[in-house]
């Protein structure tokens, strides 16, 4: 995206109305989303979204699902406000993020009432990708700072399509445990946020905060002991808005700031992608519901829902502190290119970690002989 004709101010100063109206909304957000969450509790059994424990799961009585709904439905609401804001991104924040966003979320509660088949959902991520990248442009490479910039080519197209499908399924799989999605979304929105101010992509900014409010509405009624599920509704369409934004740029500098804000995701990315590639390497399905992640590990070696959460959130601070280092002129150029190795050290620490408690506390349940559990929000560990 390139920025727009007029050099009119993006946002306003803080003396200005807007500084507080803009903040009120997204108050507004988190309260109305929580109220919503609320009545879906309520009418959960009616609409027959109730998660029933079985002997693999971690809840102990029937548990609302579906819950997601109430985050899709303001967070979209919200994030029409910027379609007036600035007029100029109408198009783009409505067609590149709203709309697919929304198309993923109602793939997704439908999946939540009559599973569909992997490979049909797949093709469904696959063409709303594609309609993401042609609204917003593909990533066309990286721009590190001191190093010179990595063309992606005529790649940038199916790279770009591939971040946008796995980032749809990371999220999809970190929601097995209580919070760990939602206050995933809180994370990785306030990260959003200070990036993107820094850089002065005020659009995403706003889109940003109202997603995280939502997600912060919902968490109050997720916390452990969960009270309600997210569902494929919520997570799937989490992860399609968080993707659409790290495309969505209005500085030109997609290029710089994709890494930076990637990095801020950066936990809820490596558990996935390195279970999938776990299981692929030993010969098992990585689509088959499993407890192999590692914060699946982590909770059956006795950390608590709540401690596991917060953990992930707090890698993910620690990913959006560097992210924000490498985009701030002050830092040095030899540190902030060597930046992104902080997240290699904190994921192989993570990982080290994990594998000790769990080999410690879990000796006579091997990962490859655990039998496969639902994977419903909340409903496994």
């Amino acid at each position: 995206m390139n920025p727009p004709p007029a050099l009119e101010p993006l946002f306003p100063t803080l003396d200005s109305l807007e500084s507080i109206l803009w903040p009120g909304l997204a108050l507004v957000v988190f309260v109305v989303t929580a109220v919503l969450v609320d009545v879906m509790i309520l009418l959960a059994t009616r609409l027959r979204l109730v998660d029933v424990p079985s002997d693999r799961s971690a809840h102990s009585l029937p548990t609302a699902r579906g819950g997601g709904i109430a985050l899709v439905l303001t967070c979209c609401l919200a994030s029409t406000a910027v379609c007036f804001r600035w007029p100029f991104y109408a198009l783009p924040v409505a067609l590149g993020v709203i709309l697919p966003s929304f198309i993923i979320a109602i793939v997704g509660f439908w999946d939540d009432i009559r599973p569909l088949r992997a490979l049909l959902r797949l093709v469904v991520q696959i063409g709303v990708a594609a309609g993401i990248v042609a609204v917003l442009g593909p990533v066309r490479g990286l721009n590190m700072p001191g190093v010179p910039l990595i063309d992606f080519g005529w790649l940038a197209w199916p790279l770009s399509v591939v971040w946008i499908v796995g980032f749809i399924n990371a999220f999809n799989f970190m929601d097995g445990s209580d919070g760990m999605a939602a206050l995933a979304a809180v994370a990785v929105a306030v990260g959003f946020v200070g990036i993107s101010y820094s850089d002065g992509d005020f659009p995403v900014v706003l889109l940003s905060s109202f997603v995280g409010a939502a997600a912060a509405g919902f968490l109050v009624f997720n916390w452990a002991p969960a009270r309600v599920f997210m569902g494929d509704v919520g997570s799937a369409f989490l992860g399609t808005f968080f993707a659409a934004l790290t495309l969505f740029d209005v500085t030109g500098s997609t290029e710089l700031n994709f890494m930076p804000l990637a990095m801020a995701a950066w936990p809820y990315i490596y558990d996935p992608l390195l279970t999938v590639i776990r299981r692929v390497w030993g010969g098992h399905n990585p689509l088959v519901p499993h407890r192999e992640f590692l914060f699946h590990r982590l909770v059956r070696s006795g950390i608590s829902h709540a401690a596991v959460a917060l953990l992930y959130a707090l890698l993910a601070a620690a990913g959006s502190v560097a992210g924000w280092m490498m985009l701030e002129p002050s830092v040095p150029t030899d540190v902030r290119r060597c930046l992104p190795l902080t997240v290699v050290f904190l994921a192989a620490v993570l990982t080290a970690w994990t594998e000790w408690r769990f080999r410690r506390f879990c000796p006579a349940a091997p990962a490859a002989k655990v039998a496969p559990t639902t994977t419903v929000g909340g409903s496994v560990a």
